[in-house]
């Protein structure tokens, strides 16, 4: 997906890889039911250049793990999806671990 920076005139493209996060943003009428706003799923397969059947530019498409198909042509849009990044851990997250840490020494 190629976001345009205006004030810099940069292109920058999402690069989407197999196992990547997707969180759905937006959904289309022909996705089934789980594949929601906030839902999120594993990439199984990225698609550079797949057409756009509504008559819009090609672009990026996505297949998920555990999630149907839409077809021999067709996948979901990676527009509608936004890749999530894994993070180093800060201090938030070590003080969730310490205190996890201590649910489960104290229901032992």
């Amino acid at each position: 997906m190629a976001l345009r920076n205006s004030q810099e005139g940069l292109i920058m493209t999402e690069e989407w890889q197999v196992d990547d996060l997707a969180l759905c943003i937006s959904r289309h009428e022909r996705y089934p039911p789980e594949v929601r706003p906030g839902a999120i799923f594993t990439v199984r397969a990225v698609l550079a250049n797949m057409p756009d059947l509504s008559g819009g530019a090609a672009g990026t498409a996505l297949n998920f793990i555990d999630v149907a198909e839409l077809g021999p042509h067709a996948a979901y849009c990676a527009s509608r999806f936004r890749r999530l990044l894994p993070h180093a851990p800060d201090i938030f997250d070590a003080e969730v671990i310490e205190l996890m840490r201590g649910l489960n020494d104290a229901g032992r």
